[in-house]
């Protein structure tokens, strides 16, 4: 009898459930995407995202029995081992024991980790660093976050603090941050950094195909539409990509003397954009290494909307193992 794992990524404007077999296969190469019900109270929150959970089940008419886990990736600040999230203020979560009322609700284990550590988890067991045991993930989309895996698990560090480069200081007197401090590289690199930035440049005058494409309307401005400009040779576009190639170089480049991973992979939404941004990039990290990377020890992610729900399974499936393990043991 065939058995599987559920997965999860509850991201603040969507959530993706799947199912994968026992050997990591995503069933169907199906996913079910429902709106998150961001500030919407917690109650509402957590049972539209139980609910994506159903519809997977319901898709696939499984019977719970041959379901060994679940596993989620989840916003955070959390606690991992206890399956908590500390503070998640788009959806109402705070000391939030998501893993618990999981697994009440579904009778199964239940694991959690935040999604830069599943993308490094996922990219490290199934991605584009297979065989590689030490190894860091950046994602660059919305936001900018990051996870480690040493040796071949997730690095957590203290208070599962580990790995996020969001908020690692590019510009000590820069832009403030939400997070609170100042010049954050999710501040100047994220995709939604860009899209401000060219608004506000756009607004103010800025000379480029942009107006038109927006019909000048710059708040439809995307990533999207940045991409498509300088795809025509758009100048002002091209320069914005430039720009995103300096603060990447900066901040990689600082990531390569911490830790000199076997490979950095970058995902993300922003990465689509790569082949008008990596020349910069790497002319960045070249300068500021003190031992250079080698072209492949950067690559990109090839897994997209999907690494998360990868991870995921990785994470329950290495969870069921060891408990295997140590039962047979006892």
């Amino acid at each position: 009898m065939s058995k599987y794992f559920l997965a999860m990524d509850i991201g603040g404007t969507k959530t993706t459930g799947a199912l994968f077999s026992e050997d990591g296969k995503l069933v169907d190469d199906y996913t079910y995407v429902r709106k998150s019900q961001t500030f919407k109270g917690e109650e509402v929150v957590y049972q539209n995202t139980k609910k994506v959970l159903d519809k997977v089940i319901e898709h696939f008419g499984i019977d719970m029995n041959d379901v060994l886990g679940i596993g989620v990736g989840s916003p955070g600040p959390l606690n991992t081992e206890q399956g908590i999230v500390i503070h998640a203020p788009l959806m109402g979560w705070k000391n939030f024991p998501i893993a618990k009322r999981l697994q009440k609700d579904f009778e199964k284990p239940v694991k959690i980790d935040n999604d830069g550590n599943l993308g490094a988890l996922a990219e490290q067991r199934c991605g584009v660093a297979v065989g590689k045991q030490n190894v860091m993930y950046i994602t660059v989309s919305t936001g900018c976050g990051g996870g480690l895996v040493i040796n071949g698990e997730i690095y957590h560090g203290k208070n599962d603090g580990a790995g996020e480069v969001g908020h690692m200081s590019i510009q000590p007197e820069g832009k403030e941050c939400p997070c609170g401090a100042k010049g954050c590289f999710e501040m100047y690199a994220s995709g939604t950094a860009i899209n401000k930035k060219v608004r506000e440049d756009i607004r103010n005058g800025q000379k480029s195909m942009l107006w038109e494409e927006s019909e000048h309307n710059v708040e439809c401005i995307d990533g999207a539409m940045i991409m498509r400009a300088a795809s025509k040779g758009d100048p002002y576009a091209l320069a914005v990509y430039r720009e995103e190639g300096y603060y990447l170089g900066v901040a990689l480049s600082n990531v390569f003397n911490l830790f000199s991973p076997e490979v950095l992979v970058l995902g993300g939404g922003v990465t689509k954009a790569k082949k008008y941004f990596h020349e910069e990039m790497m002319k960045g990290i070249e300068e500021r290494c003190i031992q250079k990377p080698r072209e492949e020890q950067i690559r990109y992610s090839v897994m997209n909307d999907k690494v998360v729900l990868y991870g995921a399974y990785c994470l329950i499936s290495d969870f069921i193992k060891r408990e295997k393990k140590t039962n047979q043991r006892a």
